[in-house]
């Protein structure tokens, strides 16, 4: 990655807003927003002259020209105490995207000036030093954070406490391969008490504990698939625009008249949740209904929950128990719709292996605290067992910790049935090196870019 020239983006979101900033780093940042910019009385400003942190009242006008394109604010932080740890101008306009892109496109049609990469911003700061990887890939789930549940989570790697835990992990292990390299040249003074093998599992446990933690905090981050399945006519896109509380899926009478996947977002307990509606499942030869039908099985198998509809004032019918073949190696919880109709359940072949269904008419909105409860308790049973997390461990940290753990037991194999303890320190060392991958302490390039190649353009 080429660090010596200067990059320029918005980094505000698109659309009607009262401020955009347009963000320039690099050597070039501040004499170039310069050559745009005039203060209130029209007067240009030696770039020597400024002064960092300190925000000036003036206006940006075209290239080449005295046309104003907007009454702005700019301001500079000259290095190394800036974002990137490089020169950094922003400019602060009004939140037309006109406006902005007409600056940016001033701005990077100047020689040496290029549009930024998604992320680059803060990958800057990462290679300039000024923030580590779990401080910078906080900010981009900072950014998405769906939930206020996840927004603590996130925060928490800003005041370093999962980079401190990691640094412990490591001294600690590196403390355990003095311990056993000194085997090596002190044999005669092996340890007595407890094999050098058991020093290391402390740590794989502490290991274990952070990846277990990982699918508890991927549900604040990404959510649950909730998939919404049944025979035809049996309320399904009802109920879906009761759980939203709007109308979302068009609801008719008419058998299968939702032919593909209509998906929506809602929370639940802090939980992120998103809802597919899909086609009425029923063995048919229409070519379209099967297409239907084969996306909604490709949901199922993807699906967290499935919600498997059936009608309250009728015994099953074969179409029921086709849906039933489909669904049954996955987490399901059965819903009798259509209750209004009925004083109690009027299903009399239920299987006796089937679980108790919840009651509820989707069209009087009866019984959606009962149903969004299940939804939590599979919640609560899928995280059962592990301790509430600190801070939220993400897919890339999780697979350097399984890496460190793999080589920990490795180690701890060859020290059991006495193989050279080389052959430990070998693994032990790749260990270290591992969780140092989560930190950046021994990241490579190409190992940023594919980190920050999913931040949004301008941060």
């Amino acid at each position: 990655m080429i660090v010596s020239d200067t990059i320029a983006a918005i980094a505000t979101s698109m659309g009607k807003a009262g401020i955009g900033i347009i963000k320039i780093s690099g050597p070039l940042a501040i004499k170039a927003s310069l050559g745009f910019f005039r203060k209130k009385n029209k007067t240009p400003l030696n770039p020597e002259n400024v002064v960092s942190h300190k925000m000036i009242h003036g206006w940006i006008l075209h290239q080449n020209s005295e046309k104003i394109i907007d009454e702005v604010l700019w301001v500079c932080m000259k290095k190394p105490y800036s974002y990137t740890g490089e020169d950094v101008a922003e400019i602060h306009t009004h939140g037309s995207h006109v406006v902005l892109e007409t600056i940016l496109e001033n701005i990077v049609s100047l020689p040496d000036i290029r549009l930024a990469k998604p992320g680059e911003f803060t990958q800057r700061a990462c290679l300039n030093g000024r923030m580590d990887l779990t401080h910078a890939e906080a900010l981009k789930e900072i950014i998405s954070a769906q939930t206020p549940k996840a927004l603590p989570l996130t925060s928490a790697h800003l005041s370093g406490q999962f980079r401190a835990q990691i640094t412990r992990l490591q001294d600690t292990i590196f403390k355990c391969l003095s311990a056993i390299e000194a085997t090596i040249d002190f044999p005669d003074e092996m340890f007595d008490e407890e094999p050098v093998s058991v020093f290391l599992m402390p740590q794989i446990n502490q290991i274990d504990q952070l990846i277990a933690s990982y699918d508890q905090t991927a549900i604040y981050r990404d959510g649950i698939r909730v998939v919404i399945v049944g025979c035809p006519n049996v309320g399904k896109s009802s109920l879906l625009n009761c759980l939203l509380t709007k109308d979302r899926a068009i609801v008719s009478r008419q058998p299968g008249t939702t032919r593909d996947i209509i998906d929506a977002r809602m929370n639940i307990d802090n939980i992120p949740i998103t809802i597919y509606d899909t086609a009425g499942i029923h063995q048919t030869d229409d070519t379209i209904e099967q297409q239907g039908i084969t996306r909604a099985k490709d949901l199922i198998e993807q699906a967290d929950l499935i919600m498997f509809l059936v009608e309250a004032d009728r015994d099953l019918i074969s179409d029921d128990f086709y849906v039933y073949q489909m669904i049954k190696d996955f987490q399901w919880v059965l819903c009798a719709n259509k209750i209004d109709r009925v004083k109690s359940i009027q299903i009399n072949n239920l299987p006796a292996q089937w679980p108790d269904p919840i009651c509820i008419s989707a069209r009087h909105d009866i019984g959606m605290a009962s149903l969004k409860k299940a939804i939590k308790d599979y919640i609560t049973q899928k995280n059962s067992g592990v301790p509430d997390p600190e801070f939220m461990i993400n897919l890339r940290q999780k697979k350097c910790l399984e890496k460190a753990r793999e080589a920990l037991i490795q180690a701890q194999t060859a020290l059991n049935e006495n193989l050279p303890v080389d052959c430990a320190v070998i693994d032990i060392r790749l260990a270290i090196d591992a969780l140092g991958e989560i930190t950046d302490a021994v990241c490579h390039e190409h190992v940023l870019d594919d980190i920050f190649s999913t931040f949004c353009i301008g941060k």
